[in-house]
């Protein structure tokens, strides 16, 4: 809209907006978790820590069951081997210590030994009830001269018994995981004998699994610290790079007005506030244009006439080939120049080409279209001059506005009317 009089840009309130924004920025900040970069951040940790977490459960229960299945299978062929070359008297032979200088014991001990050594087992033995339906021990394959060495008639221990019992019920029962005792950590199985379908006895299978303990243990530590490191860096990575690519672009749409493309009234803010501080304002000349007649245009032809008029007036300001300037839209129809130059006939130059073609590309549509324009060179680095290259440029503009009218008599009195 276009001022007969026109009020003086002042730094000290761009000091005032910037306060203010800063002020707003920090109680945004305050709530962290309404940021769109730490929203990033957190879908990226969850997504990466559900990912991480489940290829390595994954791995772990497949490595584990890995583990589980291979002494289920030593087992299942240890047992199968027994079941055909283990003499089934040995349950009604050997149940007492004295037994063990037997030609069956030491026979069948030494078949139970050589397995044992062959699939690594910790334990294996086979095992009955006596006279008073105690589960004890028969043949035990370990070393004679081991401290765990069992005896024919030793008790079996009380933390195996439910599963003795339900093995001489006639089940399988097969460790699914490794068990800790007394012993170490262990895996355990105890299998059926059967002689004319009743069952006489049991054989006991037991493998050492301390080391295959300790390193799933070591991998779930691994695993968690890995996956918490991994989360941590993706989130910080997340956030950095969502910063890197999405700044420049809110940036960008922050700074820059929608109808013509143009740097905003924001960016000029900013831009004239960095040069002050800079203190490079006596290299730049400020050119200042207005739309003559817009309010005319849109209260007789619409707002979507106004709006093509600004946008052939945008593209005139931006015409020239040079990089010695740059176009801002401060108000509805109101354009700033910054040139980083001083040169006069340079910015004169300018000013003629600019307003001839405004002129030729709405000849057509809009044959009125021109813009007022005035300059003034800043005299000084500080905030004084700047303020009086403003109020120099608005009045040379603000005469050539004049300048138009007068010769536009027609516009002027509707102007003057509206």
């Amino acid at each position: 809209m276009e001022k007969e009089s026109r009020a003086t840009f002042s730094i000290p309130n761009i000091i005032m907006k910037d306060k203010s924004k800063t002020l707003m920025k920090r109680i945004t900040s305050s709530s962290v978790y309404s940021r769109l970069d730490t929203q990033v951040g957190l879908l990226i940790l969850l997504i990466v820590s559900f990912s991480c977490s489940t290829v390595g459960i994954y791995i772990y229960n497949v490595c584990y069951n890995h583990t589980i299945n291979t002494l289920v299978e030593k087992c299942e062929i240890s047992y199968q081997y027994l079941l055909q070359h283990l003499d089934m008297n040995i349950f009604d032979e050997v149940i007492t210590k004295e037994d063990i200088t037997t030609d069956s014991y030491e026979k069948n001990y030494n078949l139970l030994s050589q397995v044992r050594q062959l699939i690594s087992a910790k334990y294996l033995y086979t095992a009955t009830y006596n006279e008073d339906n105690e589960f004890i021990y028969q043949i035990d394959a370990i070393s004679m001269n081991s401290k765990d060495f069992r005896y024919p008639g030793d008790l079996i221990e009380l933390e195996f018994q439910d599963d003795v019992q339900r093995a001489m019920s006639g089940e399988y029962v097969i460790s699914d995981d490794i068990l800790s005792t007394d012993w170490g950590d262990i895996f355990v199985a105890f299998y059926p004998v059967y002689e004319n379908k009743k069952v006489v006895g049991i054989i006991g299978i037991s493998f050492y699994a301390h080391d295959e303990k300790q390193l799933y243990i070591n991998l779930q530590i691994f695993t968690t610290i890995f996956i918490s490191i991994v989360c941590y860096l993706s989130s910080i990575l997340a956030k950095h790079f969502f910063k890197r690519i999405s700044n420049p672009h809110f940036q960008d749409i922050y700074n820059t007005d929608s109808l013509t493309g143009l740097k905003n009234r924001n960016a000029y803010d900013v831009d004239t506030n960095n040069i002050i501080h800079r203190r490079m304002l006596d290299e730049y000349t400020l050119v200042l244009a207005d739309l003559n007649g817009l309010k005319v245009i849109n209260d007789k032809h619409g707002h979507q006439h106004g709006d093509a008029y600004i946008k052939f007036a945008s593209s005139a300001l931006t015409s020239d080939n040079n990089k010695d300037y740059v176009v801002y839209r401060i108000g509805g129809d109101e354009f700033a120049i910054l040139f980083s130059n001083q040169n006069i006939e340079r910015i004169e130059m300018y000013i003629k080409q600019t307003k001839n073609t405004l002129r030729d590309i709405s000849n057509i549509n809009l044959p009125i279209a021109s813009l007022a324009m005035g300059w003034a060179k800043c005299e000084g680095k500080d905030l004084e001059a700047w303020e009086s290259a403003q109020e120099k440029a608005d009045y040379a503009m603000y005469t050539d506005k004049k300048a138009f009218y007068s010769m536009n008599k027609e516009m002027a009195m509707r102007k003057n009317r509206d």
